[in-house]
Formats: C-alpha cells, sequence, structure tokens
C-alpha cells in the first residue's frame, strides 16, 4: 500500500511539473507572437532628405537678350577704326523693318553724335540675288522725278512706297541740327544710293547729304552724265576686287571707287564670300580722317 501511495505521489508531481512546463511555453509563445506581431505593425522608419530649394533664374526678355548680345558687340568693336566699326555695327544689326520684296532698313538717331541714320541690309534671300542680276534698263519715278536704274533695284525700291523716305525724313524734321546719314551694304548699298538720290530730289537740293557710305558696292546708274556725289559732303564706295558681288553689272556706273583690300587673286576671288562679309578687316585708313 505504501509504495502504491508513493506512486500515486509521483506519478502527480510529474503531472504538476508538465502542466507548468506547458504554461510557460505557452506564455512564452504567446510573448514571442505579440513581440512578432508589434514588429509586422510598427511601420518602417523612413529617413527623409530634406534639401532647400535654389532660386529659379529668371529668364530673359528678348530686349534684355538682344541688349546683352549688343553689349559684347560694341565691346568687340571697340579696338576697329571709325570705318571697319561701322561696318561691323551694320553687319551685326538684326532687327530690320522689312518692306515690300525684302526691302530691309533700319532708322537711328544717335545724340551722341547728332545723326540721323538710315542704312539698309545686304542680300540675304534669294529674291534680292534675282534682283541684283535683273540688270535691263528701267525708269524709277522719285517724286516726280525720273531716274534710271535696274529693272530688279527699281522694282525692289518701288515696292516699299516710299516708306522708309518718309520715315527717314519724319526723323530729319524733327532734328533739323543733326547729320544726314545713309548706309548699305551689297543690294543695300543700292537703296542707299537711290535713296540718297530721292533725298537730293526732295530737298531740291538745298541739303546735303552729309554722309553717304556703302560696303560690297554694287553698280547702279545708267546714267553716266549725273552723280550723286554732288549732293554729298562725304561719299564712299567700298569695293573689295576679290568681292565678285561688286561685279555686277558691270554695264552700269557707280559715282566713286574706294578699293580696299588685297590684289585681286584667282584664289582669293574662289571665297569671294569671305571678302564680302568681312569688310571690317580692310584698311580704309586712305579714306579716314
Amino acid at each position: 500500500m505504501r509504495e502504491f501511495c508513493t506512486i500515486i505521489i509521483i506519478f502527480v508531481s510529474l503531472a504538476f511539473i508538465s502542466c507548468k512546463t506547458t504554461n510557460q511555453l505557452q506564455d512564452t509563445e504567446k510573448i514571442e507572437e505579440e513581440t512578432v506581431a508589434e514588429i509586422e505593425i510598427a511601420p518602417p522608419v523612413i529617413e527623409i532628405e530634406i534639401k532647400e530649394e535654389e532660386p529659379e533664374t529668371p529668364k530673359l526678355t528678348p530686349e534684355e537678350e538682344e541688349a546683352i548680345r549688343w553689349a559684347g558687340i560694341l565691346k568687340e568693336s571697340e579696338s576697329m577704326t571709325t570705318e571697319q566699326r561701322k561696318f561691323y555695327l551694320l553687319k551685326k544689326t538684326r532687327d530690320y523693318e522689312v518692306v515690300g520684296e525684302d526691302l530691309d532698313y533700319k532708322i537711328m538717331v544717335n545724340d551722341d553724335t547728332k545723326e540721323v541714320i538710315i542704312q539698309f541690309e545686304e542680300s540675304d534671300s534669294d529674291e534680292d540675288w534675282r534682283n541684283n542680276y535683273l540688270f535691263l534698263p528701267w525708269p524709277l519715278k522719285l517724286d516726280n522725278k525720273i531716274v534710271w536704274t535696274t529693272y530688279g533695284y527699281a522694282k525692289v525700291y518701288k515696292s516699299a512706297n516710299n516708306i522708309p523716305i518718309d520715315e527717314f525724313f519724319k526723323q530729319i524734321e524733327l532734328h533739323p541740327d543733326y547729320k544726314v546719314v545713309i548706309w548699305g551694304w551689297s543690294i543695300g548699298s543700292a537703296m542707299a544710293k537711290i535713296t540718297a538720290r530721292h533725298f537730293e530730289i526732295r530737298t531740291k537740293k538745298q541739303k546735303k547729304i552729309d554722309e553717304l557710305t556703302t560696303w560690297g558696292d554694287v553698280k547702279c546708274w545708267y546714267n553716266p552724265f549725273y552723280s550723286v556725289k554732288k549732293s554729298c559732303i562725304v561719299i564712299h564706295e567700298y569695293v573689295n576686287i576679290n568681292d565678285l558681288v561688286t561685279w555686277c553689272i558691270p554695264i552700269c556706273r557707280r559715282d566713286v571707287k574706294c578699293r580696299v583690300g588685297d590684289k585681286f587673286s584667282f584664289k582669293k576671288a574662289r571665297n569671294s564670300e569671305h571678302y564680302h562679309l568681312n569688310y571690317h578687316e580692310c584698311d580704309f585708313s586712305k579714306w579716314e580722317e
């Protein structure tokens, strides 16, 4: 009987220990599950780097961009002579008014030098080049007087309906004590010389043109007995013999001939475009004051 009791006690003890162990394991598993749940539920920590926004560079207006471009051009031209600089500034001008059959002109009032200036751009289109070679003699009425030039130049000047010359005179009337200055390049040289003739007719030779200067000058007059230089205080028609544009219309005549650049060379003439575009590289000392 004593042995049986002992066995019962041992069995109960083992059962108690087993239950306690099971409870401890269950508690441990529960804690682990809660820990895992907490880990799963907890949101991930994300580090965000906050950068200060850099202020946007303000965009320049077209006028501001042009002002900056022009300031650079003026800087580049500082070391040039007077005639070189005038051509270079004409060459770099962009804001021309365009009228008629691609006649490009610009009127400027220079208060520093006290000048009213009208300038005409070079040949810049196929239409310009076609008109350069339409060399048949043609009458052009300037106010009530007929002058003889080429068909191409007469056609271009007439197509402008006197707009450039009328605007030019408005500025001259507003600045009566300013000099009258006319510039032109390439086909613009023909437009400049016709404008000078028109000015002479309209003023009835009562007012002089202070300066008529052309570069890459083309011939445009058929009348062999008349010259506009009679109405100009200063007249320069610059030609570079290696600039073949100045050879246009050999049967016409120009009023004066101011030769610049090197002597004629077949090799250089093959690069005629370079000499037509770069008169600012020439030596003008013979004609500069």
